[in-house]
């Protein structure tokens, strides 16, 4: 049986403790700290990406037609679109948890009906960047979708297609891309903080004070929740007296190489690292191989695949998408012209619905999942504020 933690050294009070100093250093005004709105994003390597914004689309133009079903028009009721086809291309397979969130957060918005749309989803996988402008302007000439959205650095290919198509509102997300305004918009999500309540689980049980990261690209987006992971993991091994915490990150310079990320994980365990974040797929593998060994997930809700995954860090695109339909109406309805900020559009905070914490493994004591839990609550509850750092780990 694998040893968890030396319970020793931990007590709730003593996380409940750190917690309370925690949030009264970063609850100050002049603290430099991310908030519950969407933080200023540090640019990815090669792009000119601005600063994030949560504002949303609104000056006035002229209405314009949708291809929309439209219902008849009434005394009661203006006339407008009760459906919304979305059609959504993807570099890799829906199963990747960049997609996969996505999509779930696309579904749980068409159970809410928004507007009263039915809302359906079209998935396109494994579109190469090179393809992008093609099948983007193919599915557009189509008439049959009110919002495409390009599911990864796919801006350049949208800059090339959506004036000819200004009726259908783009969407392209995560880093790498540069803003095109307009009815081009750039979403992203930062998962910063349901990742510092890993790493505080991270920084109870660790045995060897090793913990490390398998990660794509030293990218804002993939760094923010690294950064955070290991934020937490010190404090709290700090409170318990544990010592210094050693952090590594195996950047594998692939969104999706589970052989490599696999072997990143393996390497590191040799080196005396018990603690993994997952930022790619690949490390569980390694990770079951060991003894007294355990992971983290990343964007999707891991748990149930491996039984060494203590929880995830999970990201939702909830609020997004259901900005995009709003704007979408908007300009079907009220004539509200698409105005996409020239910058990013980050939703980063648990509270504006960004992220959230997956399910947590039995495996964790649980006076640990109750500090978790009071952490989680001091988030939401504005009194804890994780500070977004997007610099890469060294």
């Amino acid at each position: 049986m694998r040893k968890l933690m030396d319970r020793r050294a931990f007590t709730l009070v003593t996380l409940l403790t750190a917690l309370a100093l925690l949030a009264g250093a970063c609850g100050g005004e002049d603290e430099p700290a991310a908030t519950t709105a969407a933080p200023a994003t540090t640019a990815a390597p090669a792009t000119t990406a601005a600063p994030a914004t949560t504002a949303a689309p609104a000056t006035t133009a002229a209405p314009a037609t949708t291809e929309a079903e439209m219902t008849e028009p009434t005394e009661e009721e203006p006339m407008g679109p009760t459906e919304l086809d979305v059609a959504m291309i993807m570099l890799g397979t829906k199963e990747e948890g960049w997609y996969a969130t996505f999509i779930d957060s696309v579904h749980r918005v068409a159970e809410e009906a928004p507007h009263g749309l039915t809302i359906t989803l079209e998935q396109i996988e494994e579109i190469p960047y090179a393809d992008g402008e093609r099948v983007i302007r193919d599915l557009a000439q189509t008439g049959d979708y009110g919002i495409i959205v390009a599911h990864s650095t796919y801006s350049d290919a949208v800059a090339a297609v959506k004036d000819d198509f200004p009726d259908i509102l783009f969407a392209f997300s995560g880093s790498g891309n540069e803003p095109t305004g307009g009815n081009g918009y750039w979403i992203d999500v930062f998962i910063h903080e349901p990742a510092y309540l890993a790493g505080i689980i991270a920084g109870a049980m660790t045995q060897t004070n090793h913990i490390s990261g398998v990660a794509a690209f030293p990218f804002p987006n993939v760094n923010g929740p690294l950064n955070a992971f290991i934020d937490g993991a010190r404090f709290v091994a700090t409170q318990m007296g544990k010592g210094d915490i050693t952090f590594d990150v195996a950047y594998i310079e692939s969104w999706f190489d589970p052989a490599t990320a696999q072997e990143a994980a393996a390497a590191q365990i040799a080196a005396g690292s018990d603690m993994i974040y997952a930022e790619r797929f690949g490390p569980f593998s390694a990770i079951e191989e060991a003894d007294g060994v355990f992971g983290f997930g990343h964007f999707t809700d891991q748990l149930g695949l491996s039984p060494v995954v203590l929880t995830s860090a999970v990201a939702r695109w909830d609020t997004a998408f259901t900005d995009l339909v709003d704007a979408w109406y908007a300009y079907h309805t009220e004539g509200v012209a698409y105005d996409a900020p020239m910058e990013r559009i980050v939703y980063t905070s648990m509270v504006d619905g960004g992220s959230s914490l997956g399910e947590i493994s039995d495996l964790v004591p649980a006076d640990v999942q109750d500090g978790v839990a009071q952490a989680e609550a001091a988030i939401l509850g504005g009194l804890l504020r994780i500070e977004l750092k997007t610099d890469p780990i060294e």
